[in-house]
């Protein structure tokens, strides 16, 4: 058996009655307790990136395996025991909704080649071992910007009153419009990026990364980046360009940088006109086309005359280059919005 996934603090936390019993000497630890008697008993809550439901709907073929009222000689007595006892070693990393095995390996690729050779079984299993406790991204969801600009939910998930802030976001915050935004973002690679939520839900598909003061930092452009942009039922802003610090020397004002110039565009799914909005880079509207392609049925976004940014601010100019595709947006009419400044033009 393989008991990588059982946090120590998290399992005392959520069966906070087994503290007396370690007091008193009765049991060692909770992994003890777990060991002996929890997992036989059918506790499951042993790690904030383990969910019973989640591992039983993604693996429906161990479910007449576990044991219940209707089954009571199944082998197993949880899907957790399952996992412990064979899911684990083989590979299996559909367990919780806050981990996903392919957003993981494309954001940190180096793991790659460790899985390959067989350093590790999984990039799940580096996760639990290393990346949950370094803070590394395991899903779509901007969980070090939520959790920064919401310290209630914060402290709520270090109490372990929350697994994580995906899970608070899940049951309450994409509820609440008043809410700080959200924000669903990608990796460096081609990327399927969905958001959800009736706040303000952001949704970006190159790689990001936080800054103590909650801001974001930008680790790719979209340059070679092939993204889907799949806007929920709330505000979605679809964005697509970024605003760069000035570093002094011959940069010593912010820049604004626009994604997929060169190689590479988003494609935008469910963009509702009047709710939606997508912020392309900082210059006026009429340094972009837009034009219904695929008989009329979508809609291209292209530069036209666009600055290119470059590290040595050179004087390209960008034509003719798609840096987005709005699906089923062929007979929209998009307009400049009021928000639009020097650093950012809004269109919805």
């Amino acid at each position: 058996m393989n008991y990588d996934i059982f946090d120590e603090q998290y399992y005392l936390a959520s069966y906070p009655w087994l503290k007396p019993a370690i007091d008193a000497g009765i049991i060692k630890s909770g992994r003890e307790h777990f060991e002996k008697f929890g997992q036989a008993g059918g506790l499951t809550a042993v790690s904030r990136y383990f969910d019973e439901q989640t591992y039983l709907a993604q693996n429906p073929d161990i479910v007449p395996s576990i044991r219940n009222s209707s089954n009571p000689n199944a082998p197993f007595a949880s899907g957790l025991d399952h996992f412990i006892q064979f899911g684990y070693e083989e590979g299996r990393t559909r367990v919780s909704l806050d981990y996903d095995e392919a957003f993981y390996l494309k954001r940190y690729p180096v793991l790659a080649r460790f899985v390959e050779n067989g350093t590790f079984k999984s990039g799940f299993e580096h996760f639990v071992k290393f990346g949950s406790k370094e803070g590394l991204y395991a899903n779509t969801f901007f969980e070090a910007q939520y959790l920064l600009q919401n310290p209630a939910v914060a402290a709520a998930v270090k109490a372990g009153d929350f697994k994580t802030g995906g899970e608070h976001y899940r049951k309450f915050g994409q509820f609440e419009s008043v809410r700080p935004y959200a924000t669903f973002f990608g990796t460096s690679g081609n990327d399927i990026v969905t958001g959800f939520g009736m706040g303000n839900v952001d949704i970006i598909g190159v790689a990001l990364d936080v800054e103590t003061n909650g801001n974001r930092r930008y680790q790719s452009y979209g340059s070679n980046e092939f993204d889907t942009l799949i806007g929920g039922s709330g505000r979605d802003n679809f964005v697509l360009a970024v605003t760069v610090p000035g570093i002094g020397g011959s940069r010593p004002a912010p820049v604004s940088v626009q994604f997929y110039q060169g190689p590479g565009f988003a494609t935008i799914q469910n963009f509702t006109q009047g709710q939606d909005t997508i912020l392309l880079g900082s210059t006026s509207f009429d340094k972009y086309i837009l034009f219904p392609i695929n008989n009329n049925r979508d809609l291209a976004i292209q530069t036209n005359g666009l600055p290119f940014y470059t590290p040595n601010e050179g004087n390209q100019l960008s034509y003719g280059d798609t840096i987005a595709v709005i699906e089923g947006g062929g007979n929209l009419s998009l307009n400049l919005l009021p928000d639009s400044n020097y650093f950012r033009t809004l269109i919805g």
